[in-house]
């Protein structure tokens, strides 16, 4: 009889498994970081006697999960001093860059030999559990000496491959954040990197996964990190190995149940059909310009995404369709250039004058504030961490930090508030159930309307396209199929009618780019 695992790895491949070494799987980091600022402490002392000692955000910032040489440039930089490259057979000195690096590789070697490997015991335990499972393992780390520390841990026979400092510098690969040591090792054990999991502690080595395309990247949060490991394009965070189930279905559709044709590392058919048509870009917002966050308020786009829109929008339509209000999101977004449809595409506004307010607002509104009222009733004392979001064409229910007892409260309220309010009906997502018009009016009809309006429809170098994360953007997918692109973000664990996936929102703004490039 098959285990669970073994059927869910036949259905949902897990090509490899890539661990970071130290911080991940050694606790090297404290060996590392003792010789680091021993040898900046002796530069310093002989060459700049009154600078400041290496500090720990100095060493998670311009040093963690670097090349030996590139740490030691990027930190005297950071401290406004020149030194010159050098070569790397430097003797170890003060004199070149090169010549630091060899003080603290001394160093750490002289304390490694003196105070020997300690390992994280979370990290060996699950690592022997899955390699008996049959998974693919890597070993990568920046250090020339990877290869000495496994063999003096003894845990060298839990890898099938190794890509390190030694191999780096053998075939010319580049450090962190490139991805280039991640997809090496995958290359090595022949494995598709959107199918395999990446570990990291340091933001270097989580942008590099990213970079990378990989499936899933693990910040493991050993140093009270968490939040930056987030920001830099960790998926997901752990404290500890053991709070990591692979068994998980839910955490396996959602990384690697993708359906529809994934857009990156190699896919090129999109590319080529977006050269040949130009496209109109309609866009949700949560989790598709921005991370989905545990209250929606807090869903703030960045700095980043909202310059490439900006740019995006110089070339194409680019119009936000989504759950949320009209006002809420364009105040979110602030880009006069883009056009904007709330609730679903109840009401929709942009450039030149274009507007729309679905004919049934005066009836939909005051009935719905009438439901609001009962709603928010019927949930006082009741349930805890649930949310009424009220939207100007729906009542939201956020669950997302309800207890797992209280979700069946919500769904049942909501079954009875449309027995009670005829004309009304359920839309589902991702932690959330809403009240809704009972209307033959959606995402999807929001974007003919708009097609339509801008005389788009129709045009053979013309294709609209639909980017989004949730189940309400089916109704898009759906409009869309056989007559333009829909590309689902992440999963929802529902069957989609989207063609293509992007894997999360830095790969939708990687994609934004890709589409600026091809058009500049």
């Amino acid at each position: 009889m098959q285990s669970k695992f073994e059927k869910l790895k036949k259905e949902l491949p897990i090509d490899a498994l890539i661990f970071d070494l130290d911080g991940v799987i050694t606790q090297t980091r404290k060996t590392h970081k003792k010789a680091w600022k021993e040898m900046f402490d002796r530069f310093f002392k002989k060459h700049h006697p009154g600078q400041d000692s290496m500090l720990e955000n100095d060493y998670q910032e311009y040093i963690d999960g670097k090349p030996r040489y590139q740490g030691v440039e990027s930190f005297l930089k950071s401290r406004n001093i020149d030194l010159p490259f050098g070569s790397i057979n430097d003797k170890p000195g003060f004199d070149s860059i090169c010549a630091l690096g060899n003080v603290k590789n001394e160093l750490f070697n002289e304390i490694l030999e003196k105070e020997g490997v300690e390992i994280y015991e979370d990290a060996l335990e699950k690592l022997k559990e899955w390699k008996q499972k049959g998974i693919k393992t890597a070993i990568v780390s920046s250090s020339k000496n990877c290869k000495k520390i496994i063999e003096v841990a003894g845990i060298e026979d839990l890898f099938d491959t190794r890509v390190d400092g030694v191999v780096s510098e053998e075939i010319k690969l580049k450090g962190k954040p490139d991805p280039d040591i991640f997809t090496e090792a995958a290359r090595r054990l022949k494995a598709r990197p959107e199918n395999s999991i990446v570990f990291e502690d340091a933001t270097s080595g989580v942008k590099a996964g990213q970079r990378g395309y990989f499936g899933l990247v693990v910040g493991v949060s050993r140093f009270n990190n968490k939040e930056a490991l987030l920001e830099n394009g960790a998926d997901i965070t752990i404290d500890n190995f053991n709070e990591l189930d692979l068994n998980d279905i839910e955490l396996v559709e959602e990384y690697f149940s993708r359906q529809g044709t994934p857009i990156f590392p190699d896919n090129e058919e999109i590319f080529e059909t977006l050269k040949r048509k130009k496209p109109a870009i309609f866009l949700d917002y949560d989790g598709t310009l921005t991370p989905i966050v545990q209250r929606p308020e807090d869903a703030v786009i960045s700095d980043e995404m909202k310059e490439t829109l900006k740019e995006l929008a110089q070339t194409f339509t680019v119009a936000i369709v989504t759950g949320r209000d009209k006002e809420d999101v364009e105040n979110l977004v602030g880009l006069d250039e883009l056009i904007y449809a709330g609730s679903h595409g109840y009401i929709i506004t942009g450039p030149d004058g274009l507007s729309m307010e679905h004919p049934d607002s005066k009836i939909i509104i005051p009935k719905l504030d009438e439901i609001e009222k009962e709603v928010e009733k019927a949930l006082k004392d009741k349930t805890e961490g649930t949310q009424v979001d009220r939207k100007r064409y729906a009542i939201g229910i956020h669950y997302r930090n309800a207890k797992p007892e209280d979700e069946e409260i919500v769904f049942d309220l909501v079954e009875k508030m449309l027995e009670k309010h005829p004309g009304h009906k359920k839309g589902e997502g991702k932690k959330i159930v809403e009240i809704k018009p009972d209307i033959d009016w959606h995402k999807g009809k929001a974007v003919e309307w708009i097609m339509g309006a801008l005389e788009l429809s129709g045009k053979d170098n013309n294709i609209p396209m639909f980017i989004g994360d949730d189940i309400t953007d089916e109704d898009a997918f759906e409009e869309l199929k056989d007559k333009g692109i829909g590309i689902l973000v992440g999963g929802h664990g529902q069957k989609t009618a989207a063609d293509y996936a992007l894997k999360n929102v830095f790969q939708v703004r990687e994609f934004f780019n890709r589409l600026i490039s091809i058009y500049k």
